[in-house]
């Protein structure tokens, strides 16, 4: 029976070996988690535009003509512009051009808001007051949170692909300041929150990785209240029309980002250049 028993052992062992030879081919080694971090090669900046979308609450105008003041909520939408600084580190590996791994990044964003005192019209409809009153606000942001990569900025970090995407979401920690542009009378106002998020990105590698980044978060965050009147910036020449009545306060629920994205230093990533379709690390095996 030895005859039999021989190559089962064999054909058992080769089965427990074929596998995982056969798997490690295909698959980059991970660095300890926080080594990335100190890899300039997968570090990003960004810059790019805002679209924050809030809501006013508190004390309106009613005029056409002027009647008194009513309490009611009306939307809000700011502009604004953003920089940013972060990278993804991997956790795990999923194929040989693709990994979940962690996001971190460091953003700071300015918005603008305009129209904060508009009139209500017995007709219904808001419109701009004669003296416009606009406001500011300053978010710092870390975002941080999980995605999914795949191409050339997924863990190889590999100039022979030419396209990358990443999807991934997580939450934000934010610190506001808020103010009014139009009046000195007021002191920023601080403001923290936490919100969730989500993005999409799509790259391509060309020199340089370069990426178009859209970013969506939700959640309610107060950034100012004003517990007063606020006069006119001619109060002493009119000093029974201020420019808002008051008290009156805003805030974000969401924002939308579109960022523009450069990996500076992905010019020195290790592998080969896009024409060549081998493994620096294994060079009996071709890109999958």
């Amino acid at each position: 029976m030895n005859f039999i028993k021989k190559p089962l052992i064999l054909l058992a062992f080769s089965l427990l070996v074929m596998p995982h030879h056969s798997f490690a081919q295909y698959q980059f080694k991970l660095d300890p988690f926080f080594s990335y971090f100190g890899d300039l090669k997968r570090y990003e900046l960004g810059l790019g535009v805002v679209m924050p979308f809030g809501e006013i609450n508190g004390v309106t105008r009613v005029t056409s003509p002027f009647i008194g003041d009513t309490t009611m909520t009306r939307k809000l939408t700011g502009q604004g512009f953003g920089i940013s600084i972060g990278l993804s580190a991997p956790f795990k590996r999923t194929g040989h051009i693709s990994c979940w791994a962690m996001d971190v990044q460091l953003m700071a964003n300015m918005y603008n808001w305009t129209s904060l005192n508009q009139v209500y019209g017995t007709d219904g409809t808001l419109t701009d007051s004669e003296e416009p009153l606009s406001g500011f606000s300053y978010q710092a942001a870390l975002p941080l949170g999980v995605e999914y990569k795949v191409g050339c900025d997924a863990a190889v970090l590999t100039k022979r692909l030419a396209l990358c995407a990443t999807f991934g979401g997580g939450v934000i920690p934010q610190m506001y300041m808020s103010n009014l542009s139009t009046v000195t009378t007021f002191d920023n106002q601080f403001n923290f929150g936490v919100t969730p998020y989500a993005k999409i990105e799509g790259g391509f590698f060309m020199g340089w990785c370069i990426k178009l980044r859209l970013m969506y978060t939700y959640g309610k965050v107060n950034l100012f209240d004003a517990n007063t009147a606020i006069p006119s910036a001619n109060a002493s020449n009119n000093p029974l029309h201020p420019m808002t009545d008051g008290p009156f306060g805003f805030s974000t629920n969401s924002n939308f980002m579109v960022s523009l994205i450069l990996m500076p230093f992905s010019g020195k990533w290790p592998e080969t250049q896009w024409y060549n379709t081998y493994d620096t690390y294994n060079q009996h095996d071709r890109l999958n």
